[in-house]
């Protein structure tokens, strides 16, 4: 063995390669021990605890000393933490200890776990790696404010352990892996994590636990085909199919995973139902039919989010028959191009058609659905003003006692989560936007424009999310206090007066996004905050709020009932739809009449309301009243006849006009003698409305339209002038008498 070095307690071989040799390993650990900062009765005692791991390593098998030390913790040492055959002195660990300290073997972290690093490591001689790696990583832990003293001391520890477990010299070689490795309940990780990240270790901003453990890259396309379970003879078509469609048309990763799903269903159904089959080109239109009543059933087998219902199972097997439908009109299509490479995958016929999913009942399982969608769209509307109530109502308490204790790391913590609570709630509500789009807003999204007249005005830029369409929103005074609160608390959280950039991974597209200064971060930890926990903190703000459905059942409320509610406030307040349409960021306008739908009664007193406004403004308050007796008579001895003031209508009563009524320019229409006067005046002054049109260079539509008027008017002057007498006033004597 190498002799021990002045800079390193027991350097030499590594431990994996060391042989076990009982003289030798009691030498080097007394040599250990000489050096470490220890009273001499401690040392004495440290001595004798060595000596009894070594009577222990001597029943342990293996050829090295790793080997048997990993026998020792497999074997010996459960016992010996259980009271079993070891010494009955309080030190029985010290000789374990001081041999994972000389760095003579590499514990295991279950093992490792057991030992009060700080305690052990303020022993060791002046200039050892680990006391100088200790101090550099715990110079950068206090530097962290947002911890607690003890998760520091915890996090220094995770730090100094891992460098034990992997043998490194150095924690510059602590690796992402290591990070992982660390138990979950192992607290300080986080702190460790972004000790290392200003230490420059890690070149990104730091992660939380479950981020570090759960984020997963994107599989390729073969990887999917595999995962889906595809059968052999058909996994080299889905693989073309999938490159194909990546690069003509879509690369979505959602959009990959779900079409390879819906294809892996129809290729096992075709495997398992007709053997016979073994290329893509020899599958028919009657297995495609087939395969509709399979898809329904295995649908309603698996379910959806836990529930089994047929809506749900219909609406899911119809998005498998749509992908596979699709998949077929595709390589039929592409088949068709020259040297094209789906020529021997395409089938004689497209195995399923649109006529094919007329079938499936999908309408009505959608009317299902528009039925639950209405019932959650109601309590929503009742319960969601309770739900905001009580969320601002508990961050300002909080507020208020944080205030009273701002030393008390308690009271920072209710504020900071109370907080966030209200923030993402009034964030999703006052700006209807999905998810996905809040956790990736970025204070460079706020656009600050001017109008015309130097006035200032904020808008929130929305990134795209699910139709690959960017959106510019009004912000409010509401939206903008949200946004104003929110920066503000990231600021505080930094102590900086700019929000930081930090990075941020896309769960969807299962990659990174740009490191960007976004607005949800800074949770009780300097990171963006993920899309989960964000639901997760809507569902319980719901029951703590006491949340209800109209059968007594509780509320969950989710991120996407917020633009539900968006979106009825807006049509309760008269926004026209377009303009909803265009801030929810929807495809057609048919999605926004879904909410208008829910609302028969409103839309009944809105129409009601606006008739009436414009009858009263034509005809007057008057005009509501009932007539008397000898209105009505007048009203019923005259009604056989259109009378229009200036004429008389000859068509019969009830008969259709196909002029619309434009009674000026129709042929039925007699006018009456003595109201040439007043056609004189009308022609006159649209003459003269004619002539300050043309000179506004008003569109040649309204010009036309004005002149038409013009030659009714003449003409009704004309045959007005023409007549002998007024012929209109005799036929409606005559009618008069003979009723």
């Amino acid at each position: 063995m190498g002799k021990i070095s002045d800079a390193r307690i027991g350097a030499g071989p590594p431990p994996g390669e060391r042989r076990y040799d009982r003289c030798e390993i009691l030498s080097d650990l007394t040599e250990a021990i000489t050096r470490l900062r220890f009273e001499a009765n401690d040392k004495g005692r440290l001595a004798r605890g060595c000596k009894d791991l070594v009577d222990a390593l001597d029943r342990c098998s293996g050829q090295t000393l790793q080997d048997r030390w990993t026998s020792f913790e497999q074997t010996i040492w459960p016992k010996w933490r259980a009271g079993e055959d070891r010494n009955p002195t309080h030190r029985w660990m010290w000789g374990a200890r001081v041999i994972v300290m000389a760095r003579f073997v590499r514990p295991s972290w279950e093992w490792i776990a057991w030992v009060h690093m700080p305690r052990w490591v303020a022993r060791l001689p002046s200039g050892d790696p680990l006391l100088d790696q200790h101090d550099r990583l715990a110079k950068a832990v206090e530097l962290i404010t947002w911890a607690g003293p003890l998760v520091q001391l915890r996090a220094v520890s995770n730090g100094l352990r891992m460098l034990l477990v992997r043998g490194y010299a150095s924690i510059s070689e602590l690796t992402e892996e290591d990070l992982k490795a660390i138990p979950p309940q192992s607290t300080g990780t986080d702190v460790l994590d972004a000790a290392l990240c200003s230490l420059g270790v890690f070149n990104r901003t730091p992660q939380r636990g479950p981020t570090r453990r759960h984020r997963r890259s994107r599989h390729t396309i073969a990887h999917l085909v595999a995962m889906a379970d595809i059968a052999e003879p058909f996994r080299a078509v889905t693989e073309l199919y999938m490159e194909v469609y990546s690069t003509r048309i879509s690369d979505l990763y959602n959009t990959q995973r779900q079409k390879v799903g819906a294809l892996g269903h129809f290729w096992r159904f075709i495997a398992h139902r007709y053997p016979e089959i073994t290329s893509c080109a020899e599958v028919l239109p009657v297995h495609g039919r087939v395969f509709i009543t399979h898809a329904i059933e295995r649908a309603r087998e698996l379910g959806r989010g836990g529930e089994h219902n047929e809506a749900t199972a219909r609406i899911t097997a119809h998005a498998w028959l749509l992908n596979v439908r699709v998949f077929f009109a595709d390589i039929c299509t592409w088949a068709t191009e020259p040297d094209s490479p789906f020529t021997s995958f395409a089938p004689r016929a497209v195995p399923l058609a649109r006529h094919d999913l007329r079938g499936v009942e999908l309408e009505k399982a959608r009317q299902q659905l528009l039925k639950r969608m209405t019932a959650t769209v109601f309590d929503l509307e009742r319960e969601m003003p309770k739900i905001r109530a009580f969320a601002v109502r508990r961050w300002h308490e909080a507020e208020t006692a944080l205030k009273a204790a701002p030393d008390d790391l308690r009271c920072r913590s209710v504020e900071a989560h109370t907080f966030w609570d209200w923030a993402i709630l009034e964030l999703l509500v006052q700006s209807g936007i999905r998810i996905e789009e809040a956790s990736e807003l970025t204070t460079l999204d706020v656009l600050k424009r001017r109008t015309p007249d130097a006035r200032v005005y904020y808008m929130l830029h929305v990134k795209p999310s699910k139709y690959d369409r960017a959106r510019v929103i009004p912000i409010g005074d509401g939206l903008g206090r949200v946004v104003a609160e929110m920066i503000r608390h990231v600021r505080n959280f930094h102590g900086s007066d700019t929000v930081p950039f930090c990075d941020r991974w896309d769960h969807h597209e299962k990659r990174p996004l740009p490191r960007a200064p976004y607005l949800v971060q800074a949770l009780k930890h300097p990171s963006a905050m993920g899309m989960q926990g964000m639901r997760r903190r809507l569902q319980t703000l719901a029951a703590k709020a006491g949340a209800a459905r109209a059968d007594g059942t509780p509320l969950r409320l989710h991120p996407h009932d917020c633009r539900r509610v968006f979106a009825s406030e807006h049509l309760n307040n008269n926004t026209p739809v377009h303009v909803i349409q265009a801030l929810l960021g929807h495809a057609t306008i048919n999605t926004v009449l879904v909410y208008a739908k829910l609302y028969p009664q409103t839309m009944v007193e809105e129409y009601r309301k606006a008739v009436r406004g414009l009858y009263i403004a034509f005809h007057g308050e008057e005009s509501l009243r009932n007539p008397t007796a000898e209105e009505w008579a007048a009203f019923s001895t005259s009604c056989s006849m259109r009378d229009m003031g200036t004429h008389l209508c000859a068509l019969p009563t009830g008969e259709y006009c196909p002029k619309g009524l434009v009674c000026l320019g129709c042929v039925h229409a007699q006018p009456k003698k003595s109201a040439a006067p007043i056609f004189r005046r009308m022609l006159a002054s649209h003459e003269r409305e004619l002539a300050a049109a043309k000179g506004r260079q008003e569109p040649a539509g309204q010009v036309a339209a004005r002149e038409l008027e013009v030659a009714r008017i003449r003409g009704a002057l004309i045959r007005a002038e023409e007549l002998s007498g007024d012929v209109a006033a005799a036929i409606e004597a005559s009618c008069l008498a003979s009723g």
